[in-house]
This record gives C-alpha cells, structure tokens and sequence, in this order.
C-alpha cells in the first residue's frame, strides 16, 4: 500500500456478546475480511451472516453496525479508504 493509496489496513476485533453502535462513515469506504469468529453486519437494513473466510463492505454515507454473535471474539481486517 502507499500513500497515493490513501488508504489504511487495520486489525478490527469485537469481543464476545458486543456490537459495534450505528456509524455512519461520511467521507470513506471500507472492505472487511473476516479472520475469526462469526457475526452479523446490518448495512441500509440489510442483515449479512459473517464467518471466518468472507468479507464485507460499506459504502460512503450508509449506517451500519456490527454484531459479535458467536462465542469468541470478532477478529477482521479492515481496508479504509476515502471516497
């Protein structure tokens, strides 16, 4: 990565039986690869299963949240980069 890229990679981790409040990225987009652990990600209404292996993303100005539904913590990457 460099820094035309404008972006960043960072390690996200959620601990068992937490969620992520509503967020609403204003001036970004992030793509998510999941590590470990299983979840849920809400985005506009929509309800995703996560699991180790998938990913998922979220647009510039959608509200999203992240739940930790499994028995371990929530460990994913995630890509952030301005929109």
């Amino acid at each position: 990565m460099t820094s035309a890229d404008r972006g960043r990679l960072i390690t996200c981790r959620i601990h068992k039986g937490i969620s992520k409040v509503v967020q609403r990225h204003t001036a970004i987009e992030d793509v998510n690869y999941i590590i470990s652990g299983t979840g849920k990600a809400i985005c506009g209404g929509t309800v995703s299963d996560l699991t180790a292996g998938g990913y998922f993303t979220f647009q510039k100005d959608s509200d999203y949240s992240i739940i930790n539904t499994g028995d371990e913590d929530l460990v994913f990457l995630s890509y952030i980069r301005e929109a």
